[in-house]
């Protein structure tokens, strides 16, 4: 009898054991799980990534009149010559001082054109990247070096896409354009909170239609998990670094995008990844290059500042 109850016993303790380590295992425990999945990606939001709330808190900031406050103070001088549009992305609330003012985005727009390269793959079940050969009319000199591969050349795209965000080079991007087709690029396009159009005249946009890019490949809405990543990885690499990042310190990452029409109008936004309080940001100058430089770095320094400090 005695030797029975011990046996009950130990069974109930493995029993115990096992399902104590299942519940620590099992993806949908969310706890084991949501590590596991911001080591394998760790630009997406941690919402896109479970689909479902999360009992992680991301040390919410509560509060962002402050912040407002002396945002305006520095940039209501520059009148509407400046433009911001700023999301604190665990809540969704926003700042934002001439973010409704229409603007040519210039080479912010190769972000949707690589974001449609990578659906069409998607749709086409593609693992390898596809080869094409350079035509004379996709050579463009005026930014990146692509182009000093000449016509007839073959070429990746994935190579294209690269170099597309992170040197922001115009025959990567025209390379991309022709691969893809009107319905990719409409796809992409239904899926953001702006009108673009990949051909004909230059869209006109404002900072806060702009950010839906970027919100996109964050919470992955558009594009699966594993593309998101890669566009904001690439987008973390840019060699850009002397507006938005340029109030960032070293080490926290940033993904942005730059462009900038006959320097005159400067643009930069990114999604900026303080740990547990990632903010987005957009900033348009209508200046000079030293202009635009100087105002981005201190709105930059200044938000980062508030944020990576509240208490």
């Amino acid at each position: 009898m005695r030797l029975t109850f011990f046996i009950l016993i130990f069974i109930l303790f493995v029993s115990l054991i096992g399902n104590f380590f299942l519940f620590f295992r099992n993806p949908s425990s969310g706890i084991a799980n949501i590590a596991d999945l911001k080591k394998q990606y760790p630009l997406i939001a941690q919402r896109a990534l479970l689909r479902q709330n999360s009992n992680t808190s991301n040390d919410l900031i509560t509060n962002i009149l402050p912040l407002r406050t002396e945002i305006h103070k520095i940039i209501d001088p520059y009148k509407d010559s400046f433009a911001l549009y700023f999301e604190y992305l665990p809540t969704g609330t926003s700042i934002g001082i001439n973010e409704d003012s229409e603007f040519t985005p210039a080479s912010l727009l190769k972000v949707p054109v690589v974001m449609a390269y990578y659906y069409k793959k998607e749709r086409l079940g593609l693992i390898m990247a596809p080869m094409v050969t350079l035509t004379p009319s996709e050579l463009n000199t005026r930014f990146g070096d692509f182009y000093k591969k000449g016509a007839g050349q073959s070429v990746s795209l994935d190579e294209a896409a690269k170099l597309a965000i992170e040197k922001s080079d115009n025959t990567a991007s025209l390379v991309l354009a022709d691969y893809i087709s009107d319905d990719d690029y409409r796809y992409v396009q239904e899926g953001l909170d702006i009108p673009l159009d990949l051909k004909g005249k230059a869209p006109i946009i404002t900072a806060q239609q702009y950010s839906s890019i970027l919100k996109a490949l964050y919470i992955s809405s558009i594009l699966n998990k594993d593309d998101s990543q890669e566009i904001l990885d690439l987008l973390s690499h840019t060699d850009f670094h002397d507006m938005l990042p340029s109030g960032i310190p070293d080490g926290v990452t940033v993904a942005h995008k730059i462009g900038l029409i006959d320097e005159q109008i400067y643009n930069d936004c990114g999604i900026v990844y303080v740990p547990r309080r990632p903010y987005l940001l957009c900033m348009i100058s209508q200046s000079d290059s030293t202009t635009a430089k100087s105002r981005m770095k201190m709105v930059s320094k200044t938000i980062y500042d508030y944020v990576a400090g509240y208490r």
